[in-house]
């Protein structure tokens, strides 16, 4: 029963992917303009941008460097009990990379590093200011054909300066630490069919006493199905804790942690999805996708108090594209958000959204 408005993106997008020998270099970026119909104080320009090097050396040695740069407008239902109505821009950066020594081979040993950094324009949502450092290095066994195997340590650690409000005016900063021992499977029968699965032990521990620390079980599990050569399905669950849960909405950023929301200050997430696309024909596809996620979330208050509240977050939506010619194509969608937020005050919601979209695209 909240208003109604129209809203329209205009967006430029460029790449390119170049394999030289064994290594592959690729980059995009793109620039979008929103402009609003009412709601004229949400009209922005955000980016986004993204370059990597995969690279291979001898002795079945390989890896990736990789970087991200995001802007955008926050997500209306990113905070547990923060909803803004004027422009939110969020920023969100991320360099990383990894390396493998092993190839393909019965034993390998692999190795990662991120560091990730989120930044808001709201005054309001300063306390959501972060950046986190992720590590972790492993080894796999490959038992069969198509089955692989591994165990791995991974560490976290999150600095967040203005993490809890204090009753003299200000802020003070929390440092969440966190250790993972990760069971890692990764059973892949061909290219559309298959599973990768993370189970870990997590313990995660805050300087500030007002926040909570977590220790316990949490994971991932990504599967994938295709019956037909039209038709396929993806189903992704995490459960995750603190503020490394998932990085935003930002697909790929990290390996079976969901690509929906914002976790930061949650003591667990828990997050399902389930996407399915149907090519009905060569030139027109439809797709349909379900998510829900259920956050318990740690909320700090002036002084010493802390309280936990839950928020769950439906969403459905369905799509179709047309492609006129390889370069031209046209497209459709909805979707359909429900939010339930418990907290004083609690932000609960639930919204439609239709769209359609042109592409005209050079190759």
């Amino acid at each position: 029963d909240g208003p109604a408005d129209y809203c329209s993106v205009t967006s430029v997008l460029g790449g390119f992917d170049q394999q030289i020998s064994r290594q592959r270099l690729y980059a995009t970026a793109n620039v979008d303009y929103s402009r609003y119909k009412n709601a004229t104080q949400l009209n922005n320009t955000g980016y986004g941008l993204k370059a990597g090097w995969d690279w291979a050396t001898i002795e079945n040695l390989t890896g990736t460097l990789y970087a991200t740069a995001n802007r955008n407008l926050a997500n209306f239902y990113g905070a547990a009990d923060i909803p803004v109505t004027s422009r939110n821009m969020v920023k969100t950066d991320q360099v990383g990379g990894s390396a493998k020594l092993g190839g393909e081979g019965l034993l390998s040993l692999e190795a990662a590093y991120a560091h990730s950094r989120v930044d808001y324009s709201a005054p309001e949502y300063v306390v959501y200011k972060s950046s986190a450092d992720t590590a972790s290095i492993g080894g796999f066994y490959r038992a069969g054909a198509f089955l692989r195997l591994g165990l791995a340590l991974r560490g976290t650690r999150t600095e967040t300066p203005n993490a809890v409000p204090l009753g003299t005016g200000g802020y003070a900063s929390n440092t969440t630490n966190g250790s993972n021992v990760d069971l890692l499977a990764d059973y892949k029968l061909s290219e559309q069919t298959g599973f990768k699965g993370r189970l870990s032990y997590t313990r995660q521990t805050n300087s500030r006493p007002e926040i909570e620390d977590f220790s316990g079980v949490t994971g991932g599990l990504t599967a994938t199905y295709a019956p037909t050569a039209k038709l396929a399905f993806e189903l992704d669950y995490v459960r995750d804790a603190g503020t490394n849960a998932t990085f935003f909405n930002i697909p790929g950023a990290q390996p079976n942690t969901g690509t929906l929301g914002l976790t930061q200050g949650n003591k667990t997430v828990d997050l399902v999805t389930l996407t399915g696309k149907y090519a009905a024909t060569a030139k027109i596809n439809a797709n349909a996708s379900y998510a829900y996620r259920y956050g318990k979330t740690n909320n700090t208050q002036t002084g010493a108090t802390s309280f936990t509240d839950t928020d769950r977050l439906h969403t459905f939506a369905l799509g179709l594209t047309y492609d006129i010619t390889r370069a031209i194509q046209l497209g459709c969608s909805y979707a359909y958000e429900n939010r339930d937020a418990t907290g004083n005050p609690g932000f609960s919601y639930s919204a439609n959204v239709m769209g359609c979209s042109a592409q005209l695209t050079l190759r």
